[in-house]
């Protein structure tokens, strides 16, 4: 079997780049076709990139990008909800139950200042470092002079977002309710059931969103 020179490497890595691509995970996934197709053929290396590209033409490849971004939601999607079913199933249910109940009484029990140290200010960092992380990866995913986004990122990213937005609901949920004349914890302490359904929504989507952020994921896009 024949093996790509580094010239040829570089080559490939150029003409892939020029495509219509959108995502990383296209690039890498066309990338290994052409290549393996000039290994495993007996074209030579120009006349293997033109048979390829009478089929990964423009619109095809523009074609590709869209549905790789519905499949990437759809696994994302499943993978979520299937996490979620096993969060809430017995036994781990036992262990979720004990979590939060821990969790719930330290909540209750911490002082404003370590509310501020160890919820707020960790809560803000991530937030920040996920913004950051965003651009980062795609310079990361910088090929044939491109920088690429990655569908995986772009879809699981709303995953770790949301327990930021039930903790943003946690905050103004007071504010909205009460009058300016009541401090916001007079809320909770009338309606501590209230903060329990959300620091039960906000510890679940925060474990779970996390974990289905971490998982690799494979998609077969062409």
């Amino acid at each position: 079997m024949r093996k790509l020179s580094t010239k040829q490497k570089e080559e490939l890595q150029n003409h892939i780049a020029k495509k219509p691509i959108e995502y990383i995970e296209l690039y890498n996934e066309l990338y290994d076709h052409y290549a393996s197709a000039f290994e495993n053929g007996e074209l030579s290396f120009e006349e293997t990139l033109n048979e390829l590209d009478k089929h990964f033409n423009y619109q095809k490849v523009k074609s590709i990008n869209s549905k790789l971004l519905k499949k990437t939601k759809k696994t994302i999607n499943d993978l979520y909800w299937r996490e979620f079913k096993g969060f809430w199933r017995w036994p781990q249910i036992l262990t979720t139950i004990c979590i939060l109940l821990i969790g719930f009484f330290l909540f209750q029990n911490i002082s404003i200042m370590g509310f501020f140290w160890f919820i707020i200010m960790p809560l803000l960092a991530f937030n920040v470092g996920l913004n950051i992380y965003g651009p980062l990866l795609k310079s990361l995913n910088k090929v044939g002079g491109r920088k690429l986004n990655s569908a995986h990122f772009n879809v699981s990213q709303q995953y770790i977002k949301l327990p930021l937005t039930i903790f943003n609901l946690t905050t103004f949920l007071p504010i909205i309710v009460l009058s300016s004349d009541y401090p916001i914890i007079h809320f909770y302490e009338s309606y501590p059931f209230v903060l329990f359904v959300l620091f039960t929504l906000f510890i679940s989507s925060a474990i779970i969103g996390f974990k289905v952020f971490r998982t690799k994921i494979k998609i077969q896009y062409i």
